[in-house]
């Protein structure tokens, strides 16, 4: 059953798949010939192209094309993010947290790639690191709040894309959550920090 933090990475990777680019691999791609385009997508990323590498990650994750011959997903999503690609990070911080994609299980791995993007303005890693917070895998409400914050107020700026308007309404909770755990300072502290917060270029 896909859960909703898997789709929410499906709605971040899907386009960069189908959509129209000029990422070489893509007609191959959608012209069904996933063993050629991985090829390309292979050859792009270890030319420097993030693009190529989050796309082969993609692949791989969704078993399009075999681990043995192009390695794990991790690989290339790592990979992505070294390049400067936000997705590459918050794939691979998605990775980690629920140990897929041919990660171990691990909680610190997972904020420091989501903490990369989330720096830089990306909606779905600030979400995803403040429900790393709101499900106490750390212990920092005031923190975990404002990246809360910082995702609600991305996603108003495209409340009519379906990922914003998800993050807005928050299924799982993760604003109240934190917010029912906190003290009026803690909030007012939390709504400061967000306030004061510049994406870091």
């Amino acid at each position: 059953m896909m859960t909703l933090r898997t789709y929410i990475l499906l709605i971040l990777l899907i386009p960069y798949v189908v959509a129209c680019s000029t990422t070489p691999g893509d007609a191959a791609y959608r012209g069904g010939h996933p063993e050629q385009a991985a090829n390309l997508y292979m050859k792009g990323a270890e030319l420097g192209d993030s693009t190529a590498a989050d796309k082969l990650g993609l692949m791989i994750s969704q078993g399009e094309v075999s681990v043995e011959k192009y390695g794990n997903a991790l690989k290339w999503f790592v990979r992505a993010c070294e390049l400067g690609s936000n997705a590459g990070c918050h794939n691979s911080g998605h990775a980690y947290e629920y140990g897929q994609a041919g990660a171990h299980k691990d909680y610190n791995k997972a904020r420091d790639y989501y903490l990369i993007a989330a720096d830089k303005g990306f909606m779905q890693s600030q979400y995803n690191l403040g429900s790393l917070y709101s499900n106490q895998y750390f212990h920092n409400d005031v923190e975990g709040f404002k990246w809360m914050l910082l995702a609600e107020r991305a996603a108003n700026a495209c409340a009519k894309v379906p990922l914003c308007k998800w993050v807005m309404e928050d299924p799982p909770g993760h604003r109240t959550k934190l917010k029912n755990r906190m003290t009026k300072n803690q909030i007012a502290e939390a709504e400061q920090l967000a306030n004061q917060w510049k994406p870091n270029k």
